[in-house]
């Protein structure tokens, strides 16, 4: 009975390390069953320029600067998401067949979608005041916070890529 109490209590005010794994799912999971090779190749390739943009956008302090820390997260991640999502726009227009979906290579997609959204989520610790805001376990620093991680996630998503032409 102290099992499900504890669940249940979890389950009612559930930590921020439980969010950040139920991201990683759902978005691994929900986006690679439905956007396709193609889509997610376009996300990938969209989510390694915006980090660039992003890492380089001048202007960046001048909206985010002078405000609280949260707002500053807030912000940030708002130009970030548009950055994402105008370039992902743009780069499904010109991406070629090559990574078309087939119902026998459902996981190939599955992969890619978890790569995406492993890079997203380190990028939100990466280049956010993510974890000045919330507090994670050492499980998901190491996971997606450290900078060990960062570079693990950069390469990945490679590797998936080169799975997923095969």
């Amino acid at each position: 009975m102290k099992d499900f109490n504890q669940i249940s209590a979890l389950l009612r005010n559930p930590s921020w390390d439980i969010i950040v794994v139920f991201v990683f799912i759902a978005l691994g999971f929900f986006y690679g069953i439905f956007a396709g090779k193609s889509k997610l190749v376009s996300l990938l390739f969209s989510l390694y320029v915006s980090g660039f943009l992003f890492e380089n956008f001048y202007y960046l302090n001048k909206l985010a600067g002078g405000r609280g820390v949260f707002e500053e997260f807030l912000i940030k991640a708002a130009v970030f998401v548009v950055l994402a999502a105008i370039l992902t726009f743009l780069f499904s227009k010109s991406l070629s067949g090559d990574y078309s979906s087939a119902r026998k290579n459902w996981w190939k997609s599955l992969l890619l979608s978890f790569a995406c959204a492993g890079l997203l989520l380190s990028y939100i610790f990466h280049f956010f005041p993510a974890r000045e805001i919330f507090t994670f376990s050492p499980l998901i620093q190491n996971l997606f916070a450290s900078n060990a991680a960062f570079f693990w996630w950069l390469i990945i998503p490679f590797i998936a890529l080169f799975l997923a032409r095969r």
